[in-house]
């Protein structure tokens, strides 16, 4: 394994450019959940309104750019393993230009016309379906990348590098999926749009998940110094699992669409095993992180630790979404929006927020020496993750609060009565979730600001570096 500054400048451009584009989402979708949060609250929502705000576009920013950094966050990581594969060709270097220029192409458009109110209002995939283009142009130049690299005796490497394999081609799989609504017929039938685009969006978030699973496996032996974990029964069972989950973890958005009962039930319970084993292999590495070292990953270390604790409590949630009969009564209220925000922030983005500071004191302490390396393992950000922790747990836990009662009180009344909400949740739903939002955004800002100086602050030398070779 290679030291960062031994790697090809190339590759260590990617890196950079990876990581600084996934910081950029994060701020994107920070300002557009902030600002949905605020929507919220009912004396505020008329005033968005007067501006030409609403929901309809700041959702799908928080929500796209919300999945993009995901995407960035791992992509990063994988091209710091191609560092230690070899050399790129120029073939290789022109493809990572491809896939850069296109997908900052794309961010940037989609950001506008979301803005503007152009959009498509699909789950995940709302902006115009131009941009899906430019965005599988560019995937399509880091799968040629990644498999010419990491292609060789591909079965034969730990078990991320065919996480990262498989969950390439799963995005490109169903990433076209997800546009089958542009073919008149399916749109036409919206039973069947709502279950292809269910499918498909449950089949992308399982290609995200290998990417965080893959990460979270290679960080964690490059920390410990043992190599063997990724070689090991639980690293398998996650990634045998993680692939199955992909094709099923849709069914219990549709449970109330109409499809065989056996079919639901497969998802639930391979959904279940998914958070299981990889609640196990998040202990199993979190055990090998605390071997005592000459050097110490406190932030990194501290981000894998909380996503170890969210691991748990997004398994308990995920329980309650996934049993049919509970899913019959929370579907479609903020539980759902609680879970997904609990398992986004607390799991992938801890786990990707532990890799951003790998790499970037990595980074560091190649340029300024040992001195280099604490820049970011300091009180400052220890403060800032736990604070982000608490107040993101105080979010999911209020959305939870919110969406059962909602939940529970639409389902005891009787069919054809009208549904009036809680007074408590119509009087303080929108302003508990303005505040709980508020407090995260403002971690998050102090972590980004942690984050932001050193990964800007080489970038033009490694750009330059990179275009000389």
């Amino acid at each position: 394994m290679k030291p960062f500054e031994a790697g090809h400048p190339a590759h260590q451009f990617a890196v950079l450019t990876f990581i600084r584009g996934g910081l950029v989402a994060i701020a994107i979708t920070l300002l557009g959940g902030i600002l949905a949060a605020l929507y919220s609250v009912p004396s505020l929502a008329p005033w968005f309104q007067q501006v030409g705000l609403d929901l309809r576009q700041l959702r799908p920013i928080h929500t796209v750019f919300a999945s993009a950094w995901v995407f960035l966050g791992g992509v990063a990581v994988v091209y710091r393993f191609l560092q230690d594969e070899g050399p790129p060709t120029a073939g290789d270097r022109w493809r990572l230009r491809i896939q850069v220029s296109t997908w900052a192409i794309a961010g940037l458009g989609i950001l506008l016309t979301l803005a503007l109110g152009v959009g498509t209002g699909r789950e995940y995939v709302g902006f115009h379906p131009i941009f899906s283009l430019l965005i599988l142009t560019g995937w399509v130049c880091y799968a040629w990348n990644f498999f010419r690299l990491a292609g060789k005796r591909f079965w034969e490497r730990p078990v991320y590098v065919a996480m990262w394999g498989v969950g390439l081609l799963f995005f490109i799989v169903t990433f076209v999926e997800q546009h089958m609504w542009l073919v008149p017929g399916i749109f036409g039938d919206p039973v069947q749009d709502m279950r292809i685009q269910w499918k498909a969006t449950g089949t992308l978030v399982g290609s995200f998940n290998l990417f965080v699973y893959g990460a979270v496996i290679y960080l964690g032996e490059r920390i410990s110094g043992d190599p063997s974990y990724g070689r090991s029964t639980t690293a398998y069972m996650l990634f045998g699992v993680g692939l199955l989950n992909s094709f099923t973890n849709f069914a219990h958005h549709s449970y109330h669409l109409p499809a065989r009962e056996s079919v639901k039930w497969i998802a639930f319970v391979v959904s279940m095993m998914e958070i299981i084993v990889l609640a196990r292999a998040m202990f199993d590495l979190w055990r090998a992180l605390r071997t005592p070292s000459d050097r110490a990953f406190c932030a990194a270390r501290g981000s894998f630790a909380a996503a170890k604790w969210w691991t748990c409590a997004i398994l308990f949630s995920a329980i309650l979404i996934s049993v049919p009969p509970l899913n019959a009564v929370i579907h479609g209220t903020y539980v759902v929006t609680g879970h997904a925000m609990g398992a986004m922030i607390g799991i992938d983005t801890m786990i990707l927020l532990g890799a951003v500071i790998w790499i970037l004191s990595e980074h560091i302490q190649a340029r300024e020496g040992e001195a280099g390396w604490e820049t970011l393992h300091t009180t400052a950000m220890r403060r800032a993750l736990l604070g982000l922790n608490v107040s993101v747990a105080a979010l999911v836990l209020w959305l939870h609060v919110v969406g059962t009662a909602v939940g529970v009180t639409r389902a005891v009344h009787a069919p054809g009565e009208s549904y009036v909400p809680p007074e408590w949740v119509s009087a303080w739903s929108g302003i508990g979730f303005a505040v709980s939002g508020t407090l995260s955004l403002i971690f998050f800002a102090l972590v980004l600001a942690q984050l932001w100086p050193p990964a800007f602050r080489y970038f033009r030398v490694s750009a330059e570096r990179a275009r000389r070779a």
